[in-house]
């Protein structure tokens, strides 16, 4: 991949390093209220021993796609892939794509031994991954104007209808009691403002009442683009397209359980040094109030989708992204109702519209934290710092009597009491356990 010049630091990073002691006392005070709990261990007898705390598992998800699984042009790329991808997260994104997910009509690519399509692993390739490595699956997405197969053509828009509620339903049958969430629709506002309905009239809404019949006991997530979010903010404030949108279901009682806000880059590291990257996405003002907008919903957030350009072989380009991935990860981590953050495209050269390991589509922002050669990049390193060591609770400590209180980031525990290993899960709903 062709090397990018170096960019201007100081520009790209104003809005934070100017606002950084505003944003490290919010972020702070927000990780220790939100993320964290007060939890007590009670043992059965008085007697000194030494207690291992080690904590396992997060309670909240950091996520990435799994869309790459059986995609890689050599065998030891999938090896580190994987390796990677377990590191760091404990949720991966599976592809439900229609287009790519039925290319014929009726012939749904849900197994391991269909056809293999280039970034779209089959739904059970994926959830074999997730069972064996302790990941939780997400669905994306069932229903968006995108990736629509073209044998949907020659219906009408009321035959499409039943069509779209066949795929619901197919989908539910196998699925709904494997994975726990879904984005049942995705990046509809635009469309919804501009009064655009490509499928038929209000298929968005249809899609929600779809979500609630045959997606009952599932998170029923309504994904959202930039264009609607950090792109209208700038015009529109309060009144962009997805508050909105989001308002105007809601008051119409459709199910909509969880947001998703992406967040995606899509500038090549040059790029960002105009004012629209700039002012859109890399102000911090805008970000805070954005969030604050959707956390008043009062509903879990998701950051869904997340693309921040490092572009080229350039190491200072590299160094910035890192820093901005440090700072929007604490900032995301530290909201109220935030549950997930997502990245999307875990190596360079693979991304979306483009062929592999080329500039062009998507690739050209360099918004992996993984090179081309798999090599970790510093975005990467940060992500691993966080997530597995300053948002992790582990000490040892000697207990004299029979009760151990302390703070720590709510998810799965090992607890070794003199030898004995105890697997518990502290969280809001159990603060306090007896071993």
């Amino acid at each position: 991949m062709e090397e990018i010049k170096k960019i201007d630091r100081e520009k790209i990073l104003k809005s934070f390093l100017d606002n950084k002691e505003l944003l490290d006392k919010r972020n702070e005070e927000g990780i220790e209220k939100y993320r964290k709990g007060e939890f007590t261990i009670k043992f059965l007898n008085e007697d000194k021993k030494e207690v291992t705390v080690k904590q396992t598992k997060h309670k909240f998800l950091f996520g990435t796609t799994a869309f790459m699984l059986n995609s890689f042009e050599k065998e030891e790329k999938e090896v580190i892939y994987k390796e990677k991808f377990v590191n760091l997260f404990n949720q991966a994104v599976v592809p439900f794509y229609w287009s790519d997910l039925e290319p014929e009509e009726g012939k749904l690519r849900f197994r391991k031994d269909t056809e293999n399509v280039y970034r779209r692993p089959q739904p059970d390739l994926v959830l074999e991954f997730c069972k064996e490595y302790g990941i939780e699956p997400k669905g994306h997405c069932l229903l968006w104007n995108k990736f629509v197969p073209d044998w949907l053509e020659k219906y009408s828009k009321e035959e499409r209808k039943k069509i779209v509620e066949r795929r619901f339903k197919e989908i539910a049958d196998e699925y709904s009691s494997k994975i726990p969430s879904f984005d049942i629709v995705n990046e509809s506002a635009s469309n919804y403002r501009r009064g655009l309905k490509f499928l038929f009239e209000d298929y968005d809404e249809y899609g929600l009442m779809l979500g609630g019949k045959y997606f009952s006991n599932n998170t029923k997530i309504l994904n959202e683009t930039n264009t609607a979010i950090w792109r209208d903010y700038r015009t529109e404030g309060k009144y962009m397209a997805f508050n909105m949108q989001l308002k105007d279901f809601i008051n119409k009682g459709l199910p909509i359980d969880e947001i998703g806000l992406q967040y995606h880059i899509f500038n090549t590291s040059e790029e960002m040094e105009g004012d629209m990257v700039i002012d859109t996405y890399l102000n911090v003002e805008y970000l805070l109030e954005i969030l604050e907008i959707f956390d008043n919903y009062g509903l879990p957030m998701h950051v869904s989708e997340i693309t921040v350009p490092g572009s080229g072989q350039n190491e200072e380009n590299e160094e910035i992204q890192a820093y901005l991935v440090e700072e929007l990860y604490k900032t995301w981590f530290a909201t109220r109702n935030m549950k997930s953050i997502v990245w999307w495209n875990l190596v360079d050269g693979y991304a979306a519209y483009a062929p592999l390991g080329t500039n062009l589509g998507e690739n050209r922002c360099g918004g992996g934290l993984l090179r081309f050669d798999m090599t970790e990049k510093p975005a990467y390193k940060v992500l691993d710092r966080l997530i597995n060591k300053e948002w992790k609770t582990n000490f040892i400590k000697t207990v004299n009597n029979n009760e151990l209180k302390f703070k720590g980031f709510y998810g799965e525990y090992e607890i070794i009491v003199d030898g004995k290993s105890h697997t518990v899960n502290l969280d809001e709903n159990g603060k306090e356990i007896v071993l």
